[in-house]
């Protein structure tokens, strides 16, 4: 009997750290490095060195390194996160709160620290410009998690404003500068930072509750809906900005297709008054920003 007790812990043991990894990946936004991951080399490819052969030569190791630091950086970014929305997330999203809490916190910290370590050694094995944007990245989500993601439209800002920091980093690579990933970049930035105002429309009641000052309880619905609505035509005077570089390129169908979703979107803000209404909404935008990374190879 003895050994079967002892099987069977071994197995529930076993199943136990699966499922504390996989916490670990909820956390962390699997997801979003995911697109992150795909995106960085999209952009190296297609706009910076337009061959996938050099993915599997010897010039293409820093490359790998890169993107390898910077989604440990982000990780370590979405796991400092987890501390701070943790009661907020208990009351918008309790289902998924329930799962990342088989993680301890100390355990979260220690990751993040590990994820950081490593993030900057690999860094520094590609150059001292690289090591330099890595530990301003760092300093930069540090500062977020502390201080600016509580503040007002600013919090939202910063984080729109550290995604498409990301896309720097592969200029600073090849060491050139590209006014299609300029605009394109700034494209991202409005999507994102929409989408994050959005997200704080979904978040409301939450955020009533720990008393959070977020967009719309700071400005009032309405205002916050014109905040959505300049995002929004902003989104689309990037692409007006982007097609005459872009208009003979494959690339340019994503951009238009997007005007008119936008476009549609927009309509669909004038009317949205539930939180499943700006659900709807917030998942228009992630399939856009979904999207943007797949028709980079397009360009």
């Amino acid at each position: 009997m003895s050994s079967i007790d002892s099987s069977n812990k071994i197995v529930k043991n076993s199943n136990s750290i699966l499922v504390k990894i996989l916490a670990i990946f909820s956390i962390a936004r699997w997801y979003n490095i995911f697109l992150i991951t795909v995106s960085l080399y999209a952009i190296h490819i297609f706009i910076f060195e337009n061959s996938i052969s050099f993915l599997f030569s010897y010039s293409g190791l820093n490359l790998h390194l890169y993107i390898l630091s910077i989604d440990l950086i982000v990780v370590s970014g979405y796991l400092i996160n987890a501390f701070y929305d943790f009661e907020k997330d208990m009351i918008n999203q309790p289902e998924k709160t329930y799962f990342d809490r088989l993680v301890s916190k100390k355990s979260c910290l220690n990751i993040y620290m590990l994820c950081n370590v490593f993030g900057l050694f690999i860094a520094y094995l590609i150059s001292n410009k690289i090591l330099l944007l890595s530990a301003v990245l760092i300093a930069a989500l540090w500062i977020y998690s502390h201080k600016l993601r509580k503040n007002v439209l600013l919090g939202e800002i910063s984080a729109s404003l550290l995604l498409i920091s990301l896309f720097l980093g592969v200029g600073i690579l090849n060491q050139k500068f590209d006014l299609t990933l300029a605009i394109f970049s700034t494209y991202i930035f409005t999507i994102d930072l929409t989408r994050e105002v959005v997200k704080k429309m979904i978040s409301l009641k939450g955020d009533l509750i720990v008393g959070e000052k977020s967009i719309p309880i700071y400005f009032g619905i309405k205002n916050c809906k014109y905040i959505i609505f300049s995002l929004m035509i902003s989104s689309m005077v990037a692409i007006l900005s982007l097609l005459p570089i872009i208009l003979y390129k494959p690339f340019s169908y994503y951009f238009i297709t997007a005007f008119f979703i936008i476009l549609s979107s927009i309509y669909l803000l004038h009317f949205a008054k539930t939180k499943n209404q700006y659900q709807r909404i917030n998942s228009i935008y992630k399939l856009l920003l979904g999207l943007a990374i797949i028709s980079i190879s397009l360009y």
